[in-house]
């Protein structure tokens, strides 16, 4: 007797009918294509076919590489159509995949009579499967054929996501393959996952990204199956050959795809798939996309709690953002339209809710409930509707992140940066109920991760832990400027404080309870690193001038104040009009550098617009953190009494009292009372009386004669003024007159002393007691030049996007960029897309950032700039000429250019010699054009003179050209520029520079062709290196066009440590609402991430501070403590401009 086998029988033979028509092959198809997308097992074939293969052979049990969406090899460019696939394999396939189930041919009723014609498609006769039942082993159960239904249903799913762009698919192959997913993702009682499943799961992953018809009716099945696999942290699978990671990560690629399906399609019904044996579809049962919304929701929160692995949850929290981000978006739009029928529910705290055991077993149960019933799903309904707002999603995921984010996430560097990077955005959400407990508490949570991250022990710190202190004090940074009523509550205030302090000072002064209190002189500075000391210098400094006063009166298109010494000199009574060289009005200040970081420019001379004759001094303070312009008065009365003269000549005083008081005359007495009762004796005699010596002696009574005679002069010409002042005083009482007013005063001196700068206590150990004060000499040459420099620096980082638009089958540069010069050219939604991103902004009237440094920070006069036309266009407006698209937050710069041209296009020596920052000395001139340029003549010129002017401002004076290193070394020479000399010295770190596109594609399978390299001269901005930039440098984000009208991303970018920037994540599927808001801030995460990875980057703000201390170095006067003070006391220089 044999034994039964575990496989079906072998008695295999090919359908007696096997139509193939002439198209359905075409000759030259790689055989790896056909293997690929057909079987799944493990091959032998070598790499070269491998690398032109669709995915990758291996199915249930194949591995990871091979699985997971961004690494499996790329599909074939020259692949078969699906049909043609079909066509040979789909009988088998589909007869393999419907096996055991009421689909199965053997379950089928036969049609009696009918005509037996040859087809691939429909399985009306006897084929390799349908062996009579007697021929079958009775010990071989329909259990044995699991796997073979399993590697049957991944090989489908494998063939239908090869499917191309706008490629038709056969509607009776879509339609048994929908039978037989459905049948496929059933899930049974016991709650495990069969290997049926798990195929169907790993090799799904670009099911719902494919704009395949009608397959929306699988949504609910899936998220049947997803709630099976993704919520369970010990989940049970039948077969031992799947990796639980590899599962969980293609079931996330699944969940990522249909996030935006229900706040997209809201009510529209989903039809359920009519059975073979009950074929009549009830209309009961019908459910709608918007049903959907709290499963998924539920779903995504418990998939996020248990996931373990690193690229998991970097998927996960890109999509928890997404989540938030559209649900926000989309109660705003409704919030418009119908303003009365959001519940508003702010008054409920929702954190004790989602901290408690109702929601996980909200959410479990209703992982194990089936739509199939309308009663669960409308009670389902009711228990969740606290938790589909985008308040509720709000709430959740910040405990949630904020939660793991302590807990477990914190020694994971990339899960901690993407945590970061998603509460950054939770920041940034416009939450209608946001309330003011729950950001204390995320901003309470980012302390203590802080907190706890700073205090591990030494052995611990690293560069990994300190990019991750970073990165939370800029999140704290983004917290409190998005909520600036935070630093109103005396807690927060004091959290936020206290960590500051430690990261400063590595300690805090406030220790554990019953530890004395250290103060500020008895603490040794011990930061964890000075990237620590330098972030929470940065948050201290927002802090203090930021949070609720960002964006300032001139827009968040500046941080700094755009008014310089020749516009300040120009506002002065003393100007008699014309221009103002700026040597001239440089020299009319008074600079000073207090504590080796902040330059003090003080001009004494009152502005034409101060009425009041006050002391009045101008301050030009040039810090880390910008350039800030301040007009003080020394007052003595408020500014709302200023109206009140100081010289009154009636002042108003009371009278004084004309009473006179009682006088009593009072003679001194020399001897008491009773001297004269007492008895004299003979010793009172022993002294002669005056007479008796005057008798004896002629010259003692002549001399005692004239005092007599000057005594009583005397006494009458006192007595006599006494008795004239007291009748006058009793006639008038004579008023007090004050001083003259004083009109010159040496206001430099008193802002310096009033401000503490001057202190004339001794300090100890002979410390000099101005030592935090260094006068600067301005006459020397170059200090305008390096002063400008300083201005050109700007306080925040900069990015710039280059946004492309590819029509289907374009390979070349020129193509591409022709594309958005006219509007018929590109899709409506593009442009729709282009105005989402930022502002659009005038080149020649913008402060900030351009995407061009030639053309940054500075404002140009309106009159000068020509304003061509662009009522009809694609984008080409922005292509960074006349506009480009900006956006701006307290820490940041970025740009969007729409590149029309390759007229930027340089070589390596060409860019040697222009770029700003060819070589280390160099650097990168980061301009912070003021108002006074906008008048001067140089800067009115063309492009290529400003580009020429631009070149000379180098921060090495050795660099410049002889013209710039005179007396004249702030006026631009207008003669041919001096190729500056190399040199090996360094004076600044260099910045940091990444290229970053986003490219709009009509066809996804050009973004191979995308010809990266052709477009890098478009790219062009003036903070490249000397370093050619690689192809392989260049993050680039691909945004395709579904036909359901959300947008699918392909990311692609340099494979690093720290690369994988969030909220987009590769294969997410988005909605257009939210496509520009997850654009601007994957970008700008990518540039902060590249920046974190730098080991020579230093932040804007350090970089300040550096030049500071350099031209404290260059034009610093040596003087004495006696010599500073004639200095002050002494007056500035008078010119006559």
């Amino acid at each position: 007797m044999t034994q039964p086998s575990p496989t079906p029988p072998t008695q295999r033979r090919l359908a007696k009918s096997f139509s193939v028509t002439p198209s359905a092959v075409t000759k030259g198809i790689p055989k790896a294509s056909l293997i690929g997308l057909t079987t799944s097992r493990v091959s032998s074939t070598p790499s070269t076919l491998i690398s032109n293969s669709g995915p990758s052979s291996a199915s249930s049990t194949t591995s990871m590489a091979s699985l997971v969406q961004d690494i499996r090899p790329p599909l074939a460019p020259g692949r078969p159509k699906c049909n043609s696939i079909l066509h040979l394999f789909g009988e088998w396939l589909f007869e393999a995949a419907f096996i055991g189930t009421d689909g199965w041919s053997q379950n089928l009723p036969q049609p009696s009579g009918a005509s037996k014609r040859p087809s691939s498609v429909l399985v009306e006769g006897p084929s390799s499967l349908q062996e009579a039942v007697n021929d079958v082993p009775p010990a071989l159960c329909i259990d044995r054929y699991e796997s073979g239904r399993a590697e049957a249903l991944g090989a489908l799913c494998r063939i239908f996501c090869a499917k191309k762009t706008g490629e038709e698919i056969l509607p009776v192959y879509l339609a048994r393959f929908y039978q037989a997913m459905n049948h496929g993702l059933k899930v049974d009682e016991s709650r495990e996952c069969g290997e049926t499943l798990a195929s169907i799961l790993l090799n799904s992953a670009d099911l719902f990204r494919l704009d395949l018809n009608g397959v929306q009716v699988l949504v609910p099945a899936v998220i049947s199956a997803l709630e099976t696999v993704l919520p369970e942290k010990d989940l049970k699978l039948k077969s031992n050959v799947v990796s639980k990671p590899d599962l969980r990560r293609a079931s996330i690629h699944l969940l990522i795809s249909i996030l935006a399906l229900p706040l997209h399609f809201q009510n529209l019904t989903i039809k359920e798939l009519p059975t073979f044996i009950s074929p009549m579809i009830t209309e009961k049962n019908h459910v709608t996309f918007a049903q959907l919304k709290s499963r998924l929701m539920n779903l995504l929160i418990n998939a996020l709690q248990v996931e373990t692995d690193s690229q998991n949850t970097h998927m996960l929290l890109g999509a928890l953002l997404l989540s938030v981000q559209d649900s926000a978006a989309a109660e705003e739009v409704e919030q418009v339209t119908q303003p009365d029928t959001v519940a508003h529910d702010s008054a409920v705290n929702l954190l004790s809710s989602v901290t408690s055991d109702s929601a996980s077993q909200i959410s479990i149960s209703s992982d194990q409930r089936s739509l199939g019933d309308t009663s669960d799903i409308t009670t389902l309904q009711e228990e969740c509707i606290a938790f589909d707002s985008a308040h509720a999603l709000f709430v959740r995921a910040t405990y949630l992140v904020c939660h793991r984010l302590i807990s477990s996430w914190k020694a994971d560097l990339n899960i901690s940066l993407a945590a970061l990077e998603i509460l950054s955005g939770l920041a940034r959400t416009r939450i209608r109920e946001t309330d003011a407990l729950e950001c204390k508490r995320a901003v309470k949570w980012l302390c203590d991760y802080i907190a706890y991250q700073c205090w591990r022990p030494p052995p611990a710190h690293s560069k990994d832990l300190h990019s991750s202190i970073v990165a939370a004090f800029s999140c704290l940074r983004t917290w409190l400027t998005a909520h600036s009523q935070l630093l109103q509550d005396k807690d927060c205030l004091t959290t936020v404080l206290e960590v500051v302090e430690l990261g400063v000072s590595g300690t805090k002064s406030v220790g554990k309870p019953g530890e004395p209190i250290k103060m500020k002189d008895e603490k040794e500075l011990k930061p964890a690193s000075m990237r620590v000391r330098d972030a929470a210098d940065a948050l201290l400094t927002v802090i203090l001038e930021q949070v609720g006063y960002f964006p300032s009166a001139c827009g968040a298109q500046s941080l700094s104040s755009l008014l310089d010494e020749v516009s300040l000199l120009r506002h002065c009574n003393s100007w008699t009009g014309g221009r103002v060289p700026r040597q001239a009005a440089v020299e009319r200040f008074r600079y000073f550098v207090a504590e080796n970081a902040t330059i003090l420019a003080l001009l004494e001379e009152p502005l034409g617009n101060d009425q009041d004759p006050q002391p009045t001094v101008t301050v030009l303070i040039r810090g880390p953190f910008g350039r800030h312009a301040w007009t003080m008065q020394l007052r003595h009365l408020p500014r709302h009494r200023s109206s009140i003269r100081s010289v009154n000549t009636n002042p108003g005083r009371p009278l004084p009292l004309a009473e006179a008081a009682p006088r009593t005359d009072y003679k001194p007495k020399f001897f008491p009372d009773n001297v004269d009762r007492i008895p004299h004796c003979k010793v009172d005699e022993s002294i002669p009386s005056l007479e008796a010596v005057m008798n004896d002696n002629e010259i003692v009574r002549n001399e005692h004669q004239i005092l007599s005679q000057l005594l009583e002069r005397q006494i009458n010409i006192e007595t006599k003024y006494c008795n004239g002042n007291d009748k006058i005083s009793e006639e008038k009482t004579e008023e007090c007159v004050p001083p003259r007013i004083c009109h010159e005063f040496q206001t430099a001196r008193l802002f310096l002393s009033h401000f503490g700068f001057l202190n004339m206590e001794p300090k100890e150990n002979n410390e000099s007691r101005n030592s935090g004060l260094t006068a600067l000499d301005p006459t020397i040459p170059g200090f305008c030049l390096d002063l400008e420099t300083l201005d050109n620096i700007s306080p925040r980082t900069c990015d710039t996007v280059y946004i492309f638009y590819v029509k289907a089958g374009q390979k070349t540069s020129t193509e591409i960029l022709s594309n958005v010069l006219h509007e018929s050219n590109v899709s409506p939604n593009f442009l729709e897309f282009l105005n989402s991103l930022g502002w659009p902004v005038s080149v020649s009237a913008h402060a900030g950032w351009t995407g061009h440094i030639s053309t940054s920070w500075r404002v140009t006069p309106q009159l000068n700039v020509p304003q061509p036309a662009h009522s009809d266009h694609g984008g080409a407006l922005y292509n960074g000429d006349t506009h480009v698209l900006y956006w701006a937050d307290v820490s940041s710069e970025i740009a969007f250019i729409v590149p029309t041209q390759l007229n930027n296009m340089v070589n390596s020596e060409s860019l040697e010699e222009t770029s700003y920052g060819s070589d280390i000395s160099s650097n990168q001139v980061w301009f912070e054009r003021s108002i006074s340029e906008s008048t001067s003549p140089r800067n009115s010129g063309t492009g290529q003179n400003a580009m020429q002017n631009s070149r000379t401002m180098s921060l090495d004076l050795e660099k410049q050209p002889p013209s710039l290193t005179g007396s004249n070394s702030c006026t631009s020479s207008s003669g041919d520029f001096v190729k500056p000399r190399k040199t090996t010295k360094q004076v600044l770190p260099v910045q940091t520079d990444i290229k970053i596109m986003v490219v709009w594609l009509e066809s996804l399978e050009d973004f191979a062709q995308f010809p990266i390299s052709d477009l890098l001269p478009c790219t062009y901005s003036g903070l490249e290196q000397s370093r050619v930039i690689q192809v392989s440098d260049v993050q680039v984000i691909f945004l395709q066009a579904l036909s359901s009208g959300l947008m699918r991303i392909r990311l692609q970018g340099p494979v690093s440590r720290i690369n994988l920037a969030t909220p987009l994540i590769d294969g997410m599927v988005v909605s257009r609402r939210v496509l520009g808001t997850l654009v601007r801030q994957t970008a700008l995460n990518m540039g902060r991430r590249k920046r974190l990875d730098n080991d020579s980057y230093h932040p804007p703000h350090v970089r300040r501070r550096l030049k500071i201390q350099e031209m404290v170095q260059k034009y610093k006067k040596h003087l004495t403590e006696p010599e500073l003070l004639t200095l002050l006391f002494s007056s500035t220089q008078t010119y006559q401009i």
